[in-house]
């Protein structure tokens, strides 16, 4: 029986905490019944700057894979039935992103190319993406065997929106779990360094600004 260790993240402010994790546990039961899966879930409240500390505690309770979570999240019914399904079809050997929208539709989290833009999940199947956000991320505990450092998992491109280079140069797989598995009413404002949109020229002058702050 593999563990799943759930990570789930608290960033500013509070709203949507409670229904995300009420809706997390009524997954994490269906999926339990199974007897395929056994769940922990483990809570951030350092933000990104508690991904590492999160993620080591949890593995020192042997979990076979790890799911990150925004707490502000509002999860599609299928969400973890969804990432486990492909990430087994996937032979547990790649990181499987969850796509996240807006209220509008529009997306704001997910898979992302190599420039950092968010990439258009499939109805149906799973498709490949270079960087990822880990707003919804499965990650089995193969990836981090195959990094030569494991912190380096938690490092972003300098001029990249999202994570996953250093996977990319170890031969791991970056896949977009199909459909959109959750929304959220949080708007994050994106620095120009971190805007896909923004041109390199851009992203230089606004280092070169914080810089001499």
């Amino acid at each position: 029986m593999s563990k799943v260790a759930i990570l789930v993240t608290i960033h500013e402010g509070d709203d949507g905490s409670a229904g995300c994790l009420e809706e997390c546990q009524r997954q994490v039961d269906a999926v339990a019944s199974e007897g395929k899966y056994t769940f922990s879930i483990f809570l951030n409240d350092a933000g990104e700057k508690g991904y590492q500390a999160v993620c080591e505690k949890a593995s020192k309770e042997g979990a076979d894979f790890f799911l990150w979570l925004d707490h502000d999240l509002s999860l599609d019914e299928g969400m973890l039935a969804c990432l486990l399904e492909n990430s087994e079809f996937l032979r547990h050997k790649a990181v499987i992103t969850g796509t996240v929208a807006r209220p509008d539709k529009s997306l704001l989290f997910g898979g992302r190319t190599r420039r950092g833009r968010l990439i258009e999940p499939d109805p149906i199947i799973p498709v490949p993406c270079h960087l990822f956000d880990l707003s919804i991320a499965l990650v089995p505990e193969y990836v981090f065997s195959h990094i030569e450092n494991p912190s380096d998992f938690f490092r972003r491109g300098l001029l990249n929106y999202g994570y996953g280079a250093k996977l990319a140069g170890a031969g791991v797989a970056r896949m977009v779990a199909p459909g959109v598995l959750a929304s959220t009413k949080r708007d994050p404002q994106i620095p120009s360094w971190k805007d896909p949109e923004s041109s390199l020229k851009d992203k230089i002058i606004w280092l070169l600004r914080s810089l001499v702050k």
